[in-house]
């Protein structure tokens, strides 16, 4: 029989299954699709479209397609799409909330033929005897902080019932753009949400000191376009009032003899940057400066996680890491903030700012302070343009 690239049947032949589960799962012969995710749920109750937003973005970290009832263009009967999807499933998972009659006919069926089912309901929700016992993941949409408790919780039984390995990218453009996914899923979030969120970075002067002024190799100008693709996606997330924290590790003469004109350029876009009258960007971002090289991490809120090793002064990151699993990010996360608070105090005292400023423009003060007093140390031997 014909199949859909989804592993479903196509033309008259399918409109011809039977719709009855037993009948239907003998004539189709469905194969069950690794990484392939059906949600059970109704569309139109006021938590629907919540959840519904929280599910998919907690699948998109681990690379899982969600679908429900309602995604299938197909024009063929509702039951045979949802049995087509509870197949095809590699995870189920079933929204309880209100004992919803299709739902519990849906988790009976799923029940049966799939092991991996995840329970979900909101808050509060009486369930019944025989489901009573099996753990399910409850969720809250009163507050930001409640619901990121649900996302945190669902991503962890998703990755119980997965093997969360990390994902080695082993080229500067790929482990870009991949950073520029993840950016774009973050900006999925509605802006109440997203300010909740918070990307951290600890490196070398970040993505906020690429310009397109900067030369590329012609063989490196792939990487120019992504580089500048996340430096957008970084100040429009910021514009939108995401948080962003910056440890960076301004470029150390002693061991940087050669001088790469790429690194001044940097220093000077970055000035630019910091001291511009008119970026919003600027109200969500702090900076700290960390006086000796730091280990290349990005976390970006609680989507993914991303370590680059980099090889002396050269751009990029040839190999990078990207870890998906809620206890590395946690760990790593707290680790940043113990890293940002102690650099707090060490850049304020090596480069102090007028008084009566807020913490954050005190900070930003005193990374310009940094930078101005690296920039004659850069000059090229012949000299050269000034910032």
């Amino acid at each position: 029989m014909p199949r859909t690239p989804h592993g479903s049947p196509r033309g008259p032949q399918r409109q011809s299954l039977p719709i009855y589960p037993k009948g239907f799962i003998a004539a189709a012969g469905v194969q069950r699709e690794q990484n392939r995710v059906f949600v059970a749920m109704p569309f139109t109750d006021s938590h629907s479209d919540e959840l519904w937003q929280a599910i998919q973005g907690v699948c998109r970290i681990y690379g899982l397609d969600a679908r429900r009832a309602d995604s299938s263009v197909m024009p063929d009967p509702i039951v045979q799409d949802i049995l087509q999807e509870l197949e095809s499933a590699e995870i189920i998972i079933a929204d309880l909330t209100n004992l919803n009659a299709n739902v519990l006919y849906e988790l009976g069926i799923a029940h049966t033929r799939c092991d991996s089912v995840i329970l979900v309901a909101c808050k509060g929700q009486s369930l019944p005897f025989d489901l009573a016992a099996i753990r399910c993941t409850f969720f809250d949409f009163s507050s930001p902080s409640s619901k990121a408790d649900f996302v945190d919780r669902l991503s962890k039984a998703l990755s119980d019932l997965r093997t969360v390995t990390p994902t080695i990218l082993d080229s500067q453009l790929e482990r870009t753009r991949v950073i520029v996914s993840d950016l774009r899923n973050l900006a999925a979030l509605l802006d109440k949400d997203l300010s909740n969120e918070t990307i951290w970075f600890s490196g070398g002067l970040s993505a906020f000191a690429i310009s397109d002024e900067e030369d590329f190799p012609e063989d490196e100008e792939g990487c120019r376009s992504a580089l500048l693709e996340e430096k957008s996606a970084l100040l429009d997330l910021a514009r939108r009032g995401c948080p962003v924290r910056c440890i960076i590790s301004p470029p150390a003469l002693k061991a940087m003899p050669e001088r790469p004109p790429h690194v001044r350029k940097r220093v000077i876009t970055l000035l630019r940057f910091l001291e511009s009258t008119n970026e919003p960007a600027l109200e969500s971002i702090e900076w700290v400066v960390s006086p000796f090289r730091q280990k290349n991490l990005y976390i970006i809120g609680r989507i993914s996680y991303i370590e680059g090793y980099k090889q002396q002064f050269l751009r990029g990151f040839p190999v990078s890491l990207r870890q998906t699993s809620p206890e590395a990010i946690a760990a790593n996360i707290s680790l940043c903030k113990a890293l940002f608070e102690r650099l707090q105090v060490d850049t304020l005292k090596h480069y102090p700012s007028d008084e009566g400023l807020s913490r954050r423009d005190a900070l930003r003060q005193a990374t310009i302070a940094c930078l101005r007093r690296l920039l004659p140390f850069l000059d090229p031997p012949e000299g050269g343009c000034t910032a």
